[in-house]
């Protein structure tokens, strides 16, 4: 039966004067809200497209093969063109640091001295030590909390100080912070119920008396119990967070925080963790299965295991993986075309060359690292296709990562390397992927027969010695290269090397591959044929001109 129920809620109003798809929503509750903020932030639509190439009988497989991508209608491509706003907040939202003493960001230029960094006023000033310094100058505000104090001042960035408002209004939010963060969750406490101080000293005195600690304060002032804190931690974070990040919460909490009755916490906290999944399952039983499972997977991303706490049992008929680390059913169903079994047949010499290499060393499970060196055109994705096809159709699991989204997509389950080896976005010398030696993705590695990584050119060395370091950590072999798994890097450096912001070509140059201890221990695998412009020598020999600068 159809009525009013599957009408979504509108005003003709403004339909009429905005001429376009307008939903309206009562906000009576913090999930209206919810929906809304997500409605508006939730991204861009999509499209699946594919382009192919008809077989010998003109037939086109349309459901072949489909790639996933941004579908940009003209009005939003003249609107993000013109730089036009897509949506504001009204009051604005200040975001409110929280650190512990001396432990707050400072933000300076690459080239300046450290010493004089270190030494600088602004180095010592944050939005919360200047909010102590307020309460100083300013007695009449002693009563304003610290998330309340954007309402009454204005933060200066230049100068960094607060200042009285004259105009208009704001809001602020204290980053969210979690028990497992220990001090720095008792400090927000304490911030969220104590107005008026002027240091962190005088926040840590209760009656007097100076307390060792934010939570001894907490404790002494009566705004945490031990069976109480992980309850107003989950209770606050379901006003404002969405129910996938509820879930997370609560998984952290189960790991790092210990509770004492993990049953309880699950009973009062499951209707807002299951929020979603509510919306579209009917079945009660469904709904606690598919949080259940959610939540093993980050349990498992953290090294812990579902079972290890008193939470319902997961039914053996909701679960499909039989408890398998989530990463290794993934890439144990990438499906492999057929065909590209046959592509063994098609490989020129170098390729072949290449080819039975890596095999051998696959085959043999002794390790090796190769780099395949070949300008566009000369058949890397031919050759990177007919290797993870061999592998794939033994049983094995190989796996395929690129720098750039694009060279990803073009191989058969392909990831870029960022995703798939959980590369920190900023990588210093020493520096090692953020996934743990119990994690899924820990597991995926150590059961694979082949790692590939394509466009590793791109990318800077710091981030393929990166992966080194986790993988000598997880396969316990210190002394071997990746841990004595083979792995296979490709590029051309004659393409895109990595960015370096206002980099001299000295620092581009240290930031490449070649620049890395690990490159002599690289067996180099070189491509020169063109096989894209075979048909034509002098082009293709122009292009290689070029791309070497002669």
């Amino acid at each position: 039966m159809l009525d009013n129920r599957w009408v979504v809620p509108y005003n003709p109003y403004l339909l009429q004067m905005f001429n376009c798809h307008i939903n309206v929503e009562v906000c009576s509750s913090i999930k209206a809200v919810k929906y809304l903020y997500k409605y508006i932030y939730k991204g861009h639509d999509r499209a699946s497209f594919s382009i192919d190439q008809p077989d010998s009988d003109g037939n086109i497989d349309e459901i072949k093969r489909y790639v996933d991508a941004r579908w940009v209608t003209p009005p939003e491509a003249m609107w993000r063109i013109f730089g036009f706003p897509l949506c504001a907040n009204d009051p604005s939202v200040l975001q409110l640091p929280l650190h512990l003493p001396n432990m707050h960001r400072v933000a300076f230029n690459e080239q300046a001295d450290l010493t004089d960094v270190v030494a600088s006023e602004k180095a010592s000033k944050s939005m919360l030590t200047e909010y102590f310094k307020a309460n100083q100058n300013h007695p009449w505000a002693r009563n304003i909390l610290y998330k309340d104090f954007p309402g009454r001042f204005t933060w200066q960035k230049g100068k960094k100080y607060w200042k009285e408002r004259v105009e208009r209004y704001q809001i602020g939010r204290i980053v969210s912070a979690n028990p497992a963060e220990g001090e720095r969750y008792y400090l927000r406490v304490l911030l969220n119920h104590v107005a008026g101080k002027t240091s962190y000293e005088d926040l840590l005195t209760v009656d007097g008396r100076l307390c060792g600690s934010f939570r001894e304060a907490a404790e002494r002032l009566g705004l945490i119990e031990a069976d109480n804190t992980l309850d107003d931690c989950l209770t606050e974070a379901e006003q404002w967070a969405m129910p996938c990040s509820l879930r997370r919460l609560f998984a952290t909490i189960l790991v790092h925080c210990e509770p004492g009755d993990v049953r309880g916490l699950w009973d009062r906290h499951f209707e807002p963790m299951s929020d979603d999944y509510r919306r579209s399952h009917t079945c009660p039983i469904e709904v606690e299965q598919m949080v259940l499972l959610d939540i093993r997977g980050m349990l498992q991303s953290m090294g812990k295991d579902i079972a290890d706490f008193s939470l319902p049992c997961i039914d053996d008929a909701f679960d499909p993986t039989e408890g398998e680390a989530r990463e290794v059913i993934e890439e144990s169903n990438v499906d492999f075309d057929i065909n590209d079994t046959k592509l063994a047949s098609s490989l020129n010499l170098e390729q072949r060359v290449a080819y039975d290499e890596i095999l051998a060393s696959v085959e043999h499970a002794d390790g090796g690292v190769f780099f395949v060196d070949g300008p566009g055109g000369t058949g890397k994705t031919f050759l990177y296709r007919a290797l993870l096809a061999k592998v794939r159709s033994k049983g094995n699991i190989a796996i395929a990562t690129a720098t750039s989204g694009v060279a990803a997509s073009i191989m058969p389950g392909g990831r870029t390397a960022h995703s798939r080896f959980k590369i920190p976005l900023t990588c210093d010398d020493g520096a090692s992927c953020t996934f743990t030696k119990q994690s899924g993705t820990a597991k995926l590695l150590r059961m694979a027969s082949l790692i590939l990584w394509d466009e590793a050119t791109m990318t800077k060395r710091q981030a393929v010695e990166a992966l080194d370091n986790s993988m000598r950590d997880i396969m316990g072999r210190r002394d071997r290269p990746f841990g004595g798994k083979t792995v296979v890097f490709g590029g051309d450096f004659r393409q895109v090397l990595p960015v370096v912001r206002r980099g001299s070509r000295g620092q581009i140059i240290d930031a490449t591959l070649r620049s890395s201890h690990l490159w002599k221990g690289m067996r180099q695998l070189r491509l020169v044929t063109n096989m894209r412009a075979h048909n034509d020598t002098w082009f293709a020999d122009y292009l290689l001109r070029v791309g070497n600068g002669t």
